[in-house]
């Protein structure tokens, strides 16, 4: 019974040196901070970006990867240091001082809400952890797992109220040990829980540029046909104009691609052919030229709020002698600065 008693308690001693070893096997995480691209506050296009972080398990003894071959993996995410309110998840922001910009995270391309990554305890996205397993077969070594994310920025109205100023802004959102853990457990069957595992940091940062930005749209000025230049031939367009909140913005228009041409005498030229038209492009019925304010000329100019602005552009074919019949035409290009 003496002897019966000593085998015993050497596998006893054998099964705690195997749990032991268990201990030593790890998961670690290589993460990377997701950086959207330059971000235009009056875009209509929301802004993305793909980042990925890669998880790799390692079994150190042959005996604890036959005792524990299965890990479980989970990744928790929180507000980020740029959210007004750590628990509302959906969505997410990224801050300077205290301007914001809407985004979030996703675990795949759909950008649905159910797959916004969260998982951490007390927030609205507390059910969207992610979490996988992997499975060694036998013997020591390493199995990875690649975790595919996808950032979407919001072109929304909250970015189109954004007063940017005249420089570009920096947002960011900082994920530290308030808002993101990784948390692993190495089991022999069923299913393990990573609430019980070992927790490991993964910081990382999340950043967008925010730039001032001007869009203008002018519209073709097309004349009515006509068989004779006895007197004045009308036409309007409208030229639109969308720019960053409290951005200051002039806009300028060329002589023209005729030969010849100068803000004050502008001239269409028939195709194929040295006959000319002349004509006038204005803001206000019959007024002075649209230019770049030289000579006469006048430059549209205003301030920005976010939205879109329409204004006339009236054209003119002044009376004048009538040249040889066909199509004239002439390029003018309007160039918005702030």
């Amino acid at each position: 019974m003496t002897r019966a008693r000593r085998c015993l308690l050497c596998l006893s001693a054998l099964l705690l040196l195997a749990c032991g070893h268990a201990r030593a096997d790890t998961c670690a995480v290589a993460q990377t901070n997701i950086v959207f691209p330059a971000v235009s506050s009056i875009t209509s296009a929301d802004a993305y970006v793909n980042a990925n972080f890669k998880v790799t398990c390692t079994w150190t003894a042959f005996t604890t990867s036959l005792l524990f071959p299965n890990v479980t993996v989970c990744l928790y995410l929180g507000g980020g240091s740029g959210n007004s309110n750590a628990n509302a998840n959906v969505p997410r922001q990224l801050a300077n001082g205290g301007k914001r910009v809407n985004y979030n995270l996703y675990t795949d391309t759909s950008y649905a809400a159910a797959k916004v990554w969260g998982g951490w305890a007390g927030s609205d996205t507390a059910a969207n952890v992610i979490q996988f397993t992997l499975t060694k077969s036998g013997g020591v070594g390493a199995l990875a797992q690649d975790v595919n994310l996808y950032g979407k920025l919001n072109a929304d109205a909250t970015l189109a109220a954004m007063d940017v100023g005249p420089d570009n802004l920096s947002f960011t959102s900082d994920f530290g040990g308030g808002s993101v853990l990784m948390r692993y457990i190495f089991f022999l069957t069923g299913t393990g829980s990573c609430l019980l595992g070992t927790s490991v940091a993964m910081p990382f940062q999340v950043s967008a540029a925010v730039i001032n930005d001007c869009d203008i749209n002018v519209g073709n000025l097309v004349f009515p046909n006509s068989s004779l230049l006895t007197s004045p031939i009308r036409t309007t367009s409208t030229l639109t104009t969308r720019c960053s909140k409290n951005t200051a913005y002039r806009i300028t228009f060329s002589a023209g691609s005729t030969p010849g041409n100068t803000i004050g005498a502008r001239k269409m030229i028939k195709t194929a052919a040295s006959d000319l038209v002349a004509y006038q492009i204005s803001n206000t019925l019959d007024g002075a030229s649209l230019g770049d304010g030289s000579g006469g000329t006048v430059a549209v100019s205003g301030t920005g709020d976010g939205t879109t602005r329409s204004q006339t552009v009236f054209g003119m074919v002044p009376a004048q002698t009538t040249p040889s019949p066909g199509d004239y035409k002439d390029t003018v290009v309007a160039t918005v600065w702030f």
